[in-house]
C-alpha cells in the first residue's frame, strides 16, 4: 500500500487520537483524566510493553490521585486490571486496538515544584507465561500440540502452525513457559525462508481477544505500506556486519533405531538470495580455500529430518542479524511486528523490503510517530 492511501484515510495525518480504557473505562472521556502520553512496545518472541502517563490528577488538599469525578485513582488502577490501548488518527472511539494488556506497574514523583505524575505501565497476555518455572514432559507428540495446550492453560486464543515431526518425548526442565516457547521456536524453522517460528501475543484483531501466535514469520507477505525517505519515512539507520555470521551449520545427533550418528547441514550458499549472500563475503575472507567459517553444534535429535530443520533454524538465527535497522516514520498503526515494509529513496544497496521485529508506537505533545526494528528478508 502506498503511503498516499494511508493519508488519505487518516485525514493527512492532522489529529492523532488515541484511547485508554482500564476495566473498560475510558481515563479519558469516563474518568476525566488527562493523558499527556501513551506508548505501545511491540516485539516478538517477548511480551509487549504499554505504558501512558496522566498529568493534572493529585488533589493537593487531599493528598490523593484523583478522577475528575472525585474518585480514588489508584483504587481503579490496581495491579492486574486489564487494559486496552487503542492509538490511530481521527475519532478516538474508532482507533484500532494496538494491546491489550494488564497493569503491572505504577510510579510517580513527588517534584520539588509542580504537581506529581502518575505513570501506569503494564505487559500484554503474555507476561503470565514469563512468571515461574515448570516442569513437564509430553511423549508421541508435535511441538505444535503442546503450543496448543499452553495456549489453552492461559484462556489465549491460538494461532498455531501445525509441525509435522512427532517427538518420543518433549521435556520442560525448570524454564518458564515463555522460555520453553522459545526453544520450541527455534527448533522448528521456515524451509523457504530459512527462518525459525516466530512467538508473539496480540489482540486478535476484531474478536478482541488475546492470541497466541507461533508459527513460520510472514518474510514473504505483502508490505504493509511503501515508506520512501522523506516521504513519510522521517529516518533510517542501517547496519551490516559479518560478526558472528557462518557460512555452515552442522548439527551431530544420534539414531537410536540405526545406530549410527546423524549430521543434519545448512549453507548460507543454497538460499539463493537476490543479492550476494553471507556465504560469499566469508568465502571471501577465507584464508583457506574451502574452509569456509562453520557452526558445529551437538543436539539430541533422532531423525535426520529434524537434525536438517535444526541446521537450517540454526543458519537462520545468524544470517538474520547480517543486515538489520532503526526507522521512525510518520505514526502508522499497520507498522507491526511479523509484518514487512517497504523502504524507498535509500539507494540500491538499502531500498527493499525488511521484516519489522519490533514497532514502538508513541502518541504525546509532539504528534504521533512509530519506531521499528527490521531486517532483510532476503539472506
Amino acid at each position: 500500500m502506498e503511503l498516499v492511501d494511508l493519508s488519505r484515510s487518516y485525514g493527512n495525518f492532522y489529529a492523532p487520537a488515541f484511547s485508554v480504557r482500564v476495566a473498560r473505562a475510558d481515563v479519558v472521556r469516563d474518568l476525566l483524566v488527562p493523558v499527556s502520553q501513551v506508548e505501545v512496545d511491540m516485539v516478538l518472541t517477548a511480551a509487549s510493553r504499554f505504558s501512558f502517563t496522566l498529568s493534572d490528577c493529585y488533589s493537593h488538599e487531599e493528598q490523593k490521585f484523583k478522577t475528575g469525578r472525585g474518585d480514588d485513582l489508584l483504587d481503579l488502577l490496581t495491579l492486574g486490571a486489564e487494559v486496552e490501548v487503542c492509538m490511530g488518527y481521527g475519532d478516538a472511539l474508532s482507533t484500532p486496538t494496538a494491546m491489550l494488556g494488564m497493569v503491572t506497574n505504577l510510579s510517580t514523583s513527588f517534584p520539588e515544584t509542580g504537581s506529581p505524575e502518575l505513570v501506569v505501565s503494564g505487559y500484554d497476555h503474555g507476561f503470565p507465561l514469563t512468571l515461574g518455572a515448570n516442569t513437564d514432559s509430553w511423549r508421541e507428540r508435535t511441538d505444535s500440540d503442546v503450543v496448543k495446550q499452553i495456549a489453552g492453560f492461559y484462556s489465549l486464543n491460538a494461532d498455531v502452525a501445525p509441525t509435522t515431526e512427532k517427538h518420543p518425548q518433549i521435556e520442560q526442565n525448570q524454564v518458564s513457559d515463555w522460555e520453553f516457547l522459545r526453544t520450541l521456536a527455534e527448533r522448528n524453522s521456515d524451509d523457504d525462508s530459512r527462518s525459525h517460528y516466530e512467538f508473539f501475543v496480540d489482540p486478535g484483531g476484531v474478536v478482541k481477544r488475546p492470541t497466541l501466535h507461533f508459527g513460520k514469520p510472514r518474510v514473504r507477505s505483502a508490505p504493509v505500506v511503501r515508506l520512501a525517505w522523506g516521504e513519510g519515512l522521517l529516518s533510517f539507520a542501517p547496519e551490516a556486519s559479518i560478526a558472528g555470521q557462518v557460512s555452515k551449520v552442522e548439527v551431530y545427533g544420534w539414531s537410536v533405531a540405526r545406530k549410527e550418528p546423524i549430521i543434519g547441514r545448512a549453507s548460507a550458499d543454497d538460499a539463493r538470495p537476490k543479492s550476494k549472500s553471507v556465504g560469499q563475503y566469508l568465502n571471501a575472507l577465507a584464508r583457506v580455500p574451502g574452509r569456509a567459517p562453520t557452526l558445529r553444534l551437538r543436539q539430541p535429535v533422532f531423525t535426520q529430518a529434524e537434525a536438517d530443520k535444526r541446521a537450517n533454524a540454526a543458519l537462520g538465527q545468524k544470517t538474520k542479524k547480517f543486515l538489520k535497522g532503526d526507522a521512525e516514520s510518520v505514526g502508522l498503526p499497520e507498522l507491526r511486528p511479523d509484518c514487512t515494509v517497504e523502504l524507498a529513496n535509500l539507494g540500491e544497496a538499502f531500498s527493499k523490503i525488511y521484516y519489522i521485529e519490533q514497532a514502538t508506537h508513541r502518541i504525546d505533545g509532539g504528534g504521533y510517530r512509530t519506531k521499528f526494528k527490521v531486517r532483510e528478508t532476503n539472506l
